[in-house]
């Protein structure tokens, strides 16, 4: 073998393995970047006294030490933040896609029923089915864009003591529904 073949004294590396090395030259002790790592990413069960009960991991004295330096709480909630952010938006972006999905069901429902009834064939639509089109398009349509329906039995209103077994919100929806009155300006 030649020259050529033998390594180098300056690539030769002392005490084997690879990765960071402390100021001395020697292998950390500790896999810092994998504890910080650890704690971060867990959850509450995961704290600096747990971790130091890990075999292998530095007392907890160091790890304390070493978290206040690096901010580990802070980095820890702005970690929950950005998967609480990702989660919401997660969800916004599901129910978005499913109220889409609603309203092309709803419309489809709806021109199907006036379709039915400008077209009205007797052997291929009945007029019950026209009229179940369009009352299923309308209620999907109106529950997808929050529009629900308030229903109040108003011939079971027969006094004030009817009123007072009525919700607060129950009283307002039927005071939206009134027609305003020549004195409502007259009030404010």
């Amino acid at each position: 073998m030649g020259e050529a073949s033998k390594p180098s004294k300056k690539s030769e590396k002392k005490g084997g393995g690879s990765g960071a090395r402390s100021a001395e030259g020697r292998p950390p002790k500790y896999d810092w970047s994998a504890i910080r790592r650890e704690y971060i990413r867990g959850d509450d069960k995961v704290t600096l006294e747990a971790l130091s009960h890990k075999s292998g991991y530095p007392a907890l004295g160091s790890i304390k030490n070493r978290a206040a330096a690096e901010n580990w709480s802070e980095l820890r909630q702005e970690m929950r933040d950005q998967v609480m952010t990702g989660l919401a938006a997660a969800d916004r972006d599901m129910k978005r896609e499913v109220k889409e999905r609603h309203l092309k069901i709803s419309g489809a429902l709806i021109s199907m029923g006036v379709r039915g009834l400008s077209h009205l064939d007797p052997k291929q639509l009945e007029p019950i089915d026209v009229a179940r089109f369009i009352s299923s398009g309308t209620q999907l349509e109106r529950k997808t864009l929050g529009m629900e329906e308030f229903t109040v039995k108003f011939g079971s209103i027969k006094s004030p003591d009817d009123l007072d077994k009525l919700t607060e919100a129950q009283l307002w929806q039927i005071a939206g529904m009134l027609p305003p009155s020549e004195t409502d300006d007259d009030e404010l």
